[in-house]
């Protein structure tokens, strides 16, 4: 089985090439293998997603927000990849005990399984639902439950980080009123410019933070 193996360099425009490449190279990966291809694409790309959205590379790339970036050079929403993300460690855990394909969505229910019990709690649900012969989600929801561990369906709740102190914004309002008194055609253009690409940085700013809360 092959894992990722993270970029050891610190400028953040070699680690996104990187990243960019590693996932290039799964998709291309994912087009000619024939076993396990489901399990080994997962593993591939989920640190790579991680990497990418966590440091904000994809900015380096030209793109406002992870969900923009994904779309654009691999044709996967933010949603999709933040969801591969969160079954990593749970692809992982399963990644010696079984060679069937492993798919995002059927896992879910052992996400919170492996955070809060750890590896051997997935591989113990998922040899109690393969013995009763149902991997589907339900199945190994039923199995988690069936086991004494508790499940959580939805993301992690993760701790809110404090927010960094932000200093005012120095908006040029006085020099577009002296604009206005010898120009005003081109000092309505520029408040009309000024509140488009406001509300544009609003729509990234607000998509962005729905791809990492979902």
């Amino acid at each position: 089985m092959t894992f990722f193996v993270p970029p050891t360099s610190t400028d953040p425009a070699e680690r996104l090439a990187y990243c960019q490449g590693a996932i290039l190279d799964a998709e291309r990966q994912t087009e000619q293998a024939t076993e396990r291809i489901a399990q080994q694409y997962l593993l591939w790309v989920g640190e790579p997603y991680r990497i990418v959205r966590d440091e904000d590379l994809y900015r380096l790339a030209g793109y406002a927000t992870f969900d923009a970036w994904g779309r654009a050079l691999y044709g996967r929403s933010g949603d999709y990849m933040n969801k591969v993300i969160r079954v990593g460690p749970v692809v992982r855990a399963l990644a010696p005990i079984t060679r069937r394909q492993l798919k995002e969505d059927p896992l879910r229910p052992l996400v919170s399984v492996q955070r809060q019990y750890g590896d051997e709690a997935v591989r113990e649900c998922w040899k109690a639902a393969e013995s009763a012969g149902d991997l589907t989600k339900r199945g190994l929801l039923a199995a988690a439950i069936t086991l004494g561990y508790r499940v959580e369906l939805g993301p992690a709740a993760e701790a809110a980080a404090q927010p960094p102190r932000l200093e005012p914004v120095k908006l040029s309002v006085n020099r577009l009123k002296r604009l206005g008194a010898t120009d005003p055609v081109r000092a309505l253009a520029l408040c009309q410019q000024m509140r488009e690409e406001l509300a544009a940085l609003e729509r990234d700013l607000t998509r962005e933070q729905q791809d990492r809360t979902e």
